[in-house]
């Protein structure tokens, strides 16, 4: 079966790739476990070259990659560099460079006396064979952003891209297999939830799922029946803050960018803002000016703001929303248009104000250039509005006082909250992403996400191995003593009583006699 790439913004077919049979999964797998051992038997210094050539690669055909990107998924080309290219490029150097030392083999400093004879570490070693199911908002940014460290930790991967961006997807194995990693170390399979499901049940060591939370749901109870471990990165209803002492231009023109950017396409778009009714005429009105002049059109235009919406479902979700919001009263401030001439479906960036709450605009993951303005009347209103929503990814507050800003930060239920800013965490190699409540589990990026992609693992050697333990058969009446007298020699917290307990332990100590 073929599976035919579309270019959301003219309906045009961009190219095609051959789907991957179910049966074949197995298969895959069982290649993938082979190649893993070889790959995890190589020093880190010689996986990360490896990787360092794929980034560079990566660097020197970056037009080819960007020019596809924008084409299979409608986005703009600066954003498919700022949003794809860079933050890519940036997460194989951090991965290359710093993963030899997060994964370093920890000394465990033992505190109980009586264990001190042992000598314990914690190593870090690859899960094994990993799946990673990822979504066509970011196609490329979004599976490098775990292929990198899940490789760089000596682990096997097995990538299904969405079936929406196969071409961006077959390009990640194509410049990765040209640069030394094997086929099957690296395998990509495509088609859509039949292969994906079939990837769950396949027995893989962990899998990574990034898409909406409906379906992540299903994910995890096709996951459970074999008990694979699952990090999930699902939808969101990012809310925004703007506290009445925040610059209102840029504020605007955080919330616009924060909305709009991929066409609202975004697991971390804001999808909520919330205002001070003592700011909110003047704020409402800088959008309404500010996103007027925002451009329409297909992404590879290099003056177009707004790129296409992916395909014809999402669009009428968009559609939905909006109806339903204005059906109960909201207003549409500016934008609120749909097109779908010339093949494609777009919608002009559209901010709605006196939103009710009750709508499924301020409730449900719209995925699409719009912005609802709530007003509140104090801080307090403003904290319990955005934390109404089941979805937790991010937040941001916006204040003049970025010391204030972070106190309310605290109280805001998300996995992420910036102050002043949007978004733009999401690039940061050093940063770490994911959710909380519907939002998802799991980390990504950062040190938490490189362990992600490992076993914790103990070791211990005991180094008096003649030694019979004082805990060993045979228990009597004078090894019962021996303890009750040890506990409150380590545990008191009277100072008389553990001296007392120390000068009774060495008559007991003597006295006790193992098997």
């Amino acid at each position: 079966m073929v599976i035919e790439s579309v270019n959301p913004a003219t309906g045009e077919i961009v190219g095609e790739v051959e789907s991957t049979a179910v049966n074949q999964i197995g298969r895959i797998i069982s290649d993938a476990r082979t190649a893993q051992s070889d790959w995890s038997a190589l020093p880190l210094g010689t996986r990360a070259g490896i990787l360092r050539k794929f980034g560079e690669l990566l660097l020197s055909r970056r037009k080819i990659v960007t020019e596809l990107m924008s084409k299979e998924n409608g986005k703009p080309l600066v954003e498919a560099y700022a949003s794809e290219i860079i933050p890519s490029l940036s997460f194989i150097k951090y991965y290359a460079s710093k993963s030899g030392k997060m994964l370093r083999q920890r000394r465990v400093e033992i505190g109980i006396p009586l264990l001190k004879t042992k000598k314990a570490y914690v190593r870090y070693e690859p899960l094994g064979v990993v799946g990673i199911i990822s979504p066509w908002n970011y196609p490329l940014m979004l599976p490098l952003g775990q292929i990198i460290p899940a490789l760089m930790a000596g682990n096997a991967v097995v990538f299904k891209p969405s079936e929406f961006t196969p071409l961006v997807g077959a390009l990640i194995g194509d410049f990765l297999w040209e640069v030394g990693i094997s086929r099957k170390l690296f395998s990509i399979i495509h088609g859509g939830a039949d292969v994906g499901a079939a990837l769950v049940s396949s027995g893989i060591d962990r899998l990574f799922f990034t898409g909406s939370t409906a379906t992540g749901r299903k994910v995890a109870e096709l996951a459970a029946r074999t008990l694979t471990p699952v990090s999930l990165e699902l939808g969101s209803k990012d809310a925004m803050i703007v506290l009445a002492d925040a610059d209102i231009e840029s504020a605007a023109s955080g919330a616009m960018w924060g909305a709009f950017m991929n066409s609202g396409q975004t697991c971390v778009s804001v999808e909520r803002c919330f205002v001070d009714e003592k700011i909110a005429d003047r704020f409402i009105e800088a959008l309404r000016k500010k996103v007027a002049e925002l451009r329409t059109g297909a992404g590879t235009e290099a003056g177009s703001d707004i790129g296409a919406i992916i395909h014809k479902a999402q669009f009428e979700i968009i559609r939905r929303h909006i109806s339903d919001a204005t059906s109960k009263g909201a207003r549409v401030v500016v934008g609120g248009e749909f097109s779908e001439d010339g093949g494609g479906h777009f919608i002009r960036p559209t901010v709605l104000a006196d939103v009710p709450m009750d709508s499924i605009l301020m409730k449900e993951e719209t995925f699409g250039p719009v912005l609802p303005v709530v007003e509140f009347r104090n801080e307090r209103e403003a904290i319990d509005l955005a934390n109404a929503s089941k979805f937790g990814l991010s937040a941001s507050i916006w204040t003049a006082d970025s010391k204030h800003g972070l106190d309310l930060a605290k109280k805001l239920h998300a996995g992420a909250v910036t102050v002043n800013d949007v978004i733009s965490y999401y690039g940061i190699s050093d940063g770490m992403v994911g959710g909380v409540k519907e939002s998802g589990t799991g980390r990504v990026h950062g040190r938490e996400g490189l362990l992600e992609m490992v076993t914790s693992k103990y070791y211990e050697v005991e180094r008096a191995p003649r030694m019979k333990k004082l805990w060993w058969y045979r228990y009597d009446a004078i090894l019962l003593s021996f303890f009750e007298t040890a506990t409150d020699f380590l545990f008191s917290k009277s100072v008389f009583r553990k001296i007392g307990s120390l000068f009774k332990l060495a008559p007991k100590i003597l006295r006790i006699r193992k098997l």
